[in-house]
Parts: C-alpha cells; structure tokens; sequence
C-alpha cells in the first residue's frame, strides 16, 4: 500500500505530439497586396508570383508586392475587369483571361497587350501547351489559339472528338501529360493535345450536374467537384470506380455545407482541397486519413481565412492558397522540425527544461511542474507530480535536470534535493545527507564517461559527484584538485573527446580540468580582454568537429580553441537573435545550431553568418529555454523551449543552395528622375548626362523565407564586390566614362554560383573633362611650354654669352693686374739686386758671380713662366729658393725661410710667381735683422701651399698697392674650387694656396 503511494503512476493515453506542423505563411494587403480578394495565381518565369485580386495584378518577390492596375489613361495597363484565370507557358509566355478579354504580358516593355482576336471571350481556364498552342476554357467551350499566328486553330480533324468538344460547356480544365481533362455536365472528356481525339467519361453520381473543379492525380485518379450539390467525388484511376467524399465537406457538426473551389497535390499524395466556407481539407486517400485547415485567430502562421477561391502549386512544391483576405502559403521542403510537449498536450504544462533518452530510447522531461517520461513502444506517458494531498513523488515539481546511470537507475535533480528512481523496483530514494548529499537546490545532473555522475547546486559546496563503484557520494570540498572550486554554484558538467571535464557555473565563468595532468583551468569574463568568453553565467557546453569547445551564456556564446587559447564570441551584434543561448546542437556537417531565447539559427561550417531557422523553415517555435539540448542514439537532437520541445534531424535541413533570380527594379537619377523598366530590360545601354552621375540601382531577387544576399560592382570604377542584403545601390559623383554594373543575388551567402547580370552605363563627361578636350589642352600647353623653352634658352644664351664676356673681360682683368704684378719683380727687384751687386764687387768679386747667376736664374724663370699659366710646384720653389738666396745677400741672418714640402706633392701645379711674391710681400711688409730675423716659413697641407711669417710690421709700406693678394684671389677663383686663404691673427700672417 506505501509502495503504491509512493510511486503513484499516472497515464496518458495520447501519443506523442511530435509532429511536423503545417507553417501558414501569410501575404495580405499590409504586405502590399491591392486587396485580399484573390481570384488566380500564378508564377512567371523568372520565379515571381502573379496574385490576381479583385481590383489589381499583385507581382511577388517574396519580399515586396508591385501591382499593375486600371489605368485609363495608359492603354497598356490591364483592362478595367476582374481576372479570373492565369498561366505561364512553356514558352515563357504570360497570360491572363479577364471577363471578355485575354491578355498578354511584355516582359520587355511591362505592357499589357490585349488580344483582340479574344475579345468578348469570358475564360475560366488558361491551358498553355505549346508556344503556339493556347487552350481557353469557358463555359462557352473551348478553343485554341495560336499566339504565333494570332488566330483560331481547329481543335481536331476527328468530325467524332468535333462533336464532343463543340457540346462541352466547361467548368475548368486539368493538363496531364498530353491529356486535357475537362468538365462537362454529368460528364467529363479527356482531350489529346496531340492526336486531337477526344473521350467521354460518364459520371452518374452527378447526372446533369456541372462539373466545376477537375484534376487528375500521380496515381491517376480523377477529383471531380460540383457546387450547386455540394458534391465531391474520386474516381479511381483503375477500377473507373467513384467514390463519393461529400462527407469531407462537412467534417464538424458546427460546419456548414462547402464548395470546393481547386485542388492540389503534395509530394505525399495528399490531396490539397480549398473549399468556400470551411477552409483547406488535406485528404490522403490510401489512409483515408483527412486533415482539416481552419482560419484560428489566436494562431499564428495560420489560414488567413476559411473563404477560398484559388489554390496553385509551384516548380518548387510550394502550394500556395488564395483567400479574400489574401494569399497563404506552404513550404513543405522545410518541414523537418517536430514540436513535442512533456505531458504529450499543448494544454498541459509545456515548459521544457531538461531531457533524458535512457538505454531504451524512452524520453525522460523535466519541468516546473514534474517529470515524464514517454514510453517509445506504448506511446503513453507515465509522470511524476507531486499533488495536494497526496504523497510526494518527488522532493520537488519543479525539477531542472535529469539522468540515467549504468544501472538503469534514474537521477534527479530538482529543486529541494536528489531523487534515485530505482528501475528495478519502481522506488523512488529521496537522498539526504545521510547520503553525503545535501537537500538543496539543484541546477544540474550530468554523467562522464566512467560513469561518474555530478550534481552541480547552488547552495553548500556546489559540486557533488557520485562514484558508482563506491555506491556513495563525495563533496568537491574533498576532491584533491577541484577543491579551489568549492562553494561555485555548477549549472552543467560536459565531458570533451579528451576527457577534460568542463564546470559551467552560474555566475562564475567556466572551468576546465585535465583528470590526466591535474591541471585546471578558469576563465571569466572581463572588459579588459576580447580573449575570454562572453559571460559568467553558463547554460550549456558542447563541443565541434574540430575539437573546439562551444559555451552559451545570458550573454552570447563562446568558442573555445582551448590548444591554442583562442576565444571567438557571437552576440547580438554578430547575428544572433538573443544574447541567451540556451542549447547548443552540433550535426555531422560541423554546423552549429543554437536555440536562443529569440529563436533558433544555424552557424554554418565558415563560422561567419547566421542563419535564422524560423517560420520560413518550418519552426514557429522561437523562445527556447535556457537549458541544454540532447542528442538521440538516432543523431536527432531535441531542444528544450517555453512552448513544448523541437525535435529535428539537423542533416535532414538542407541549406537553400538556390541563387536567386536578380534584377534591376529601378535606376534613380540626381533624386527625381527614374529609367524605366522597359528601357532597363530593352537596352543594351542606359546612357545618362554629365549632370547625372549620382543615381541609385534598387536590385530585386525573388525569393521566399530566405534572406536574400546581393552582390554587386561597377566596373570601370571599383575592382572589389559589394555583399549586403540591402537592395539600394548608390553611386555619387561617378566620372564619366563607360562602366559596366554587374550583379547577382543568393539566399546563400556562400554559394554565388547562379547567373550574374549585367548592365552598361555610360555616363557623359563635362567638356572640359573629355578626351579630345584635354588632347587639345595638353597640345596647348605642350607649345606654350615649348615657346616659353625657346625664350628662355634665348635669353640664357644671351646672358651666357654676356657673363662668358663679363668672365673673360674679368679674367683678362685679373692676367693683366698680375702681369702687372710680376713686371714689378723686374723694376723693384732689379734696382736692389744692382745695388747689392755693386757692393760685392767691391768686396767680393766671387760672392758678386755667384750673385749674378742666381739673378740670371730669376729672370730666366720669369720669362719662361710668362708663356704658360701654371707650373709645377717643383718649379716655383727652385725659383722660390733662388730667389731667397738673393734675398738672404741683404740681410743676412736677418731672413731666415723654411722650406717644408713633402715629394708626394711636388707634381701639382699652382700659377707662376705666386710663391715668390707671396715671399716677397713678407720681405716688403716686415723689418727683417740680426736681433729680430723675419721667419718665413712654406709648407704643405690638405692640398693647399702654405707661407707663413711672423708680423714685425713696418710702420708704412711706400711701395704697396694693396691689390696683390686680392688679385691673386681672383686669379685662382678662374682654377680652383678651393679659394685662396689669408688669415692675420695678431702674431702670423699666413696665405694658404690650393694647389691644382
């Protein structure tokens, strides 16, 4: 009796609600339709959906509605009717069949061209076959027109099929294959397109009764419906047998007889039918098995309304409805996202936390109110709640995590202590400390490898690990590394393929330890670094193909390249619908998907870009809870949220590969002005003036629930591609010159392989910026330069030719100063040689020989030099020594000179004579005598002669002129670069010559 008090078993005999619902998606006039009331649709060829509402054509991008009304005063516009029938031909051809009248769309000029052969004929049916077949179905009968020709065709040259065809007053029509179904009265015929023959199918069950809605199916079954009958009718496709469903028309006793207005088939055989009053039937005729579609206010992405008018299924197996409140419609090629609920309903409490599969395959849930679990063979729940009253089943309802050990034996973890469900007996244990774990609140019950299972709270130590070969538990506190952790509250324990044991904790970052090394390691997150993870407050830990460990937070999530210490971190700012990340799934193509509180999004193997995994996949579910996800033995995985779970295979999700269609919706020029469609679709070439060279593209891609990329250039002017998912293209200030603007679009930023378009520009240049005006330009100021050239050289040769006068006048200026200079060695110096001769040859007539050779020596050398600019050093200091010599005959001991010339030297040249009156200028300018002798002394450095004296200056000098250094400096500017230096510092006068 306690044992069954205890475990207290509650059953529900529902099956697991894990279903792939049916996503509505919704296009009503807030989205740009003219109005609701939606007659026929349509696709044309370049994927764009025709919306044939009351008052308008309604064009659809998947994104922006352009409509095309009655305009009287364009002739080109669509009549002033209602179109009742649409359809695109093999061709490509676009047609529309108004009250008495049939139509035709110019895709070049985006005119309506109205064929007058079909005037006053009221279609229902538009059947296109051939580019020139065009089949017309009305309750007139049928006819074929031929576009090429633009006439009436004979329908067939069997005077028997004549008969049938010209009788039949059609209520619509069915192409398959070359067979075209019509509905009569009572009656059907099957009509070939090819041979032209007709057959007559009777159909009793509706005797006299129009048939006004027909298809055929895959398997070859004829859907038949009539309306003033109410009647719905299958006829087998083997047998020929009917089958009367009008029960289908009124499934609820509340419902009300319907009509059914179309039909459609899916992928699975299910019958698509609209009806007038009671919504969409999905009917599979080898299960017998009928869904029923009604308008739910309080649902989303549900039907707009119960009142239909049109159904059409696309290329691309999207079926898409009409209503009169506006167009629904289906994409089941993304349907891959099942919604489960804990306790198997909707209307029971559907918050899922977290999620067990045991060894089974039965689904362990925990909630805010009790645990489950589903049972896979039975398909009924058995729970754990705790009820007023009654004996508690568990410590607490609300429970967070739970587990399964190696014995079978359920864990857990809620959030007033530790429960053990013993498999083998049914018992439920309520641990205490008696247990070594404490009654507390507990966050998380994960298990490693070596079956090890840990209990992460948030009060006491923080951490508690149960060891199954010990049967007991142990504290973090008595762990011999993880003890520095003690008192951190653990949120989810995850073990890597390397066995490193990650601790996410609440509020304390996360935590590695390496049971090989005894190593640990923590991060938390900080604004000093971007090298860390994103928050402290841990949700969920995984980890990727390549090894790297994925951590979601409160605050984003964050990829851990642990080897390397690389961090990367994804929040809002990155893509990411909300900073909280709750689960985290990685399937066998390393894609990672995340369920955040916002929404789910999927991060593709480049881990660059997001995408969103919403209604237009399939998934209306968008606030996932913050709490981890789990993968199945069968590679399915299931995440938690606020409104049940979401089971999905990932590889079963097939990234949209497709490149959308791209073109140009419109050019804007300098603000105000447009280029039309037709001259952008028409032309080869969009010229535009000088004065507008600032203009906006607005791109257009068709594409639905896909966000659409475009990438775009202009060559000539950029080399790089733009990628962006805004539409609008600006240009500013563009050069004029020819450009080419290429662009294409994706629903995939990574796959650009569809077509890229492109289109020329051309754009004036301003006079002055054309090419033949700066060739005439450039040819201007190439002669104008050439003539300034020529003037100036003139006037340079002018002025050479003046300064090389000028030069010359001077230089013969300064030869002849110092010609002068050295004929005044010949007066002065001949006048005291003689009287210094006279002397001697009194005294001594050998001094006085000597004398006069040394004077012969000197006037030898001076004529000589007189016929050559320069000499060697050589030469000037015999001269120069000779010259002293005869000098010394004066004054004796009173002179004394020094010459001090190294060999080296001896072969540069220097102007004649310089040396000598250098010598000279000393004697003439200084007392030379016994007691204060004059010292001159010549020698050489860096390249220059140098004579230096000692200053005993005589009081006044009768004989000079002052010019003859000055000259011998201007002499030598005409040879040497280096200038001739005279320095007087109070106690030497020195002259330094540069030698040649």
């Amino acid at each position: 009796m306690k044992k069954s008090l205890l475990i207290f078993l509650l059953f529900l005999w529902i099956r697991l609600f894990a279903q792939q619902p049916v996503v509505f998606h919704q296009i009503t006039t807030a989205d740009g339709l003219n109005d609701g009331w939606t007659h026929a649709i349509c696709q044309d060829k370049y994927g764009y959906m025709w919306f044939a509402s009351g008052g308008a054509l309604n064009r659809y991008n998947g994104k922006t509605i352009r409509q095309f009304g009655y305009d009287r005063t364009d002739s080109s516009a669509p009549p002033a009717s209602v179109c009742n029938a649409m359809a695109c031909g093999p061709d490509g051809r676009l047609w529309f069949g108004f009250w008495n009248e049939l139509v035709e769309f110019d895709y070049t000029s985006f005119t309506f061209r109205k064929i007058k052969k079909a005037a006053g004929f009221t279609v229902n049916t538009i059947v296109p076959v051939a580019a020139d077949r065009l089949y017309l179905v009305s309750r007139s009968g049928l006819r074929c027109y031929n576009p090429v020709a633009d006439r009436f065709e004979l329908l067939s040259n069997d005077s028997a099929s004549n008969r049938l065809l010209g009788a039949i007053k059609a209520g619509s029509a069915f192409l398959n294959g070359n067979d075209l179904y019509l509905g009569g009265e009572g009656y059907y015929l099957v009509y070939n397109v090819k041979s032209g023959k007709a057959r007559h199918y009777a159909v009793k069950e509706l005797e006299g009764k129009v048939i006004h809605k027909i298809m055929v199916s895959d398997a070859g079954d004829v859907w038949l419906a009539n309306h003033a009958a109410f009647r719905l009718l299958r006829i087998d496709g083997q047998t020929q047998q009917a089958e009367v469903l009008d029960h289908l028309l009124v499934k609820d006793q509340s419902d009300v007889k319907s009509l059914v207005n179309g039909f459609a088939e899916d992928d699975n055989h299910t019958i698509w039918i609209i009806t007038n009053l009671n919504g969409l039937l999905c009917y599979n005729p080898q299960q017998k098995k009928l869904t029923h579609y009604k308008y739910a206010p309080d649902a989303k992405n549900s039907l707009l309304s119960n009142l239909m008018f049109s159904i059409w299924r696309g290329k691309d197996k999207r079926i898409w409805l009409g209503s009169d409140i506006g167009v629904n419609y289906v994409d089941q090629q993304k349907n891959v996202f099942k919604v489960g609920y804990p306790f198997g309903s909707a209307d029971v409490h559907t918050l899922t936390r977290g999620i067990e599969e045991d060894h089974e395959g039965n689904l362990w849930f925990t909630t805010g109110n009790g645990i489950s679990m589903y049972h896979v063979q039975t398909g009924r729940y058995q729970v754990w709640r705790n009820q007023p009253g009654k004996p508690d089943m568990i410590y607490f309802n609300s429970v967070r995590a739970i587990v399964e050990d190696a014995n079978h034996d359920i864990w857990v973890a809620t959030g007033a202590g530790v429960n053990r469900l013993n498999r083998a007996t049914g018992k439920m244990d309520f641990l205490t400390i008696k247990d070594s774990i404490p009654q507390s609140f507990y966050f998380s019950a994960n298990k490693t490898s070596d079956g090890t299972l840990w209990f992460g709270s948030r009060d006491y130590d923080g951490l508690y690990y149960y060891i199954p070969a010990e049967r007991r538990f142990h504290s973090v506190a008595a762990h011999p590394v993880l003890k520095k952790y003690t008192g951190y509250t653990v949120r989810f324990v995850f073990e890597d393929r390397k066995k490193r044991i990650w601790f996410g904790y609440n509020g304390d970052g996360v935590s590695v330890y390496n049971p090989l090394t005894g190593a640990t390691k923590l991060w938390r997150s900080t604004d000093k670094t971007p090298n860390t993870i994103v928050g402290d407050v841990i949700i969920s830990i995984n980890e990727d193909k390549d090894g790297k460990i994925w951590v979601s937070t409160f605050n984003g999530v964050t990829c851990i390249d642990a080897d390397k210490n690389i961090f990367t971190s994804y929040t809002v700012k990155d893509g990411l619908p909300s900073n909280i990340v709750g689960g985290i799934a990685v399937d066998d193509s390393n894609r990672v998907w995340l369920g955040t509180a916002a929404g789910m999004v999927m991060l593709g193997k480049s881990r660059r870009y997001f995408t969103s995994i919403g209604a237009g996949a399939g998934l209306l579910i968008t606030d996932f809870a913050e709490h981890p996800a789990i993968k199945l033995k069968n590679g399915e995985y299931i995440m938690p949220s606020r409104r049940g779970y979401v089971q999905f295979n990932p590889l079963q999700y097939k990234t949209d590969r497709t490149a959308a269609r791209c073109f140009i919706a419109d050019i804007g020029i300098s603000g105000n002005k447009h280029v039309p469609m037709r001259t952008i679709n028409s032309s080869d070439v969009i010229a535009l003036k000088q004065d507008e060279n600032f203009f906006t593209i607005e791109l257009e891609a068709v594409s639905y629930n896909a966000p659409v990329w475009y990438a775009y250039k202009l060559d000539g002017l950029e080399k790089d591609w733009h990628y962006t998912q805004d539409p609008k293209v600006v240009y500013s200030s563009v050069p004029g010159g020819d450009y080419t603007f290429l662009y294409k679009a994706s629903s995939n930023i990574s796959n650009w392989n569809g077509e890229e378009k492109r289109l020329r520009l051309q754009v004036a240049t301003v006079f002055y910026k054309t090419g033949w005006f700066k060739t005439i330009a450039a040819l201007l100021i190439m002669l104008s330069v050439f003539m300034f050239y020529r003037f100036r050289m003139n006037k340079q040769r002018q002025i050479l030719s003046l300064e090389t006068k000028a030069e010359s006048l001077e230089k013969e200026k300064t030869m002849v100063q110092y010609e002068s200079l050295k004929q005044h060695l010949n007066p002065h110096f001949l006048f005291n040689s003689l009287t210094a001769l006279r002397s001697l040859i009194k005294s001594d007539t050998k001094t006085a020989t000597t004398f006069l050779d040394g004077m012969s020596r000197v006037y030898r050398y001076v004529l000589k030099s007189d016929e050559q600019e320069l000499v060697h050093l050589q030469d000037e200091l015999e001269f120069v020594k000779t010259f002293v010599e005869l000098q010394k005959t004066r004054f004796k001991d009173g002179l004394e000179v020094t010459i001090d010339i190294p060999d080296t030297l001896l072969s540069k040249y220097m102007v004649p004579v310089s040396l000598q009156n250098l010598v000279e200028n000393a004697i003439k300018h200084n007392t030379a005598d016994i007691e204060c002798p004059l010292r001159i002394r010549i020698f050489a450095e860096d390249d220059y002669v140098i004579v230096r004296n000692n200053l005993q200056r005589y009081r006044m000098v009768e004989t000079s002129n002052k010019r003859g250094l000055a000259n011998l400096q201007t002499l030598y500017r005409y040879y040497a670069d280096k200038p001739v230096v005279i320095i007087e510092d109070g106690q030497y006068f020195t002259v330094k010559i540069p030698l040649l």
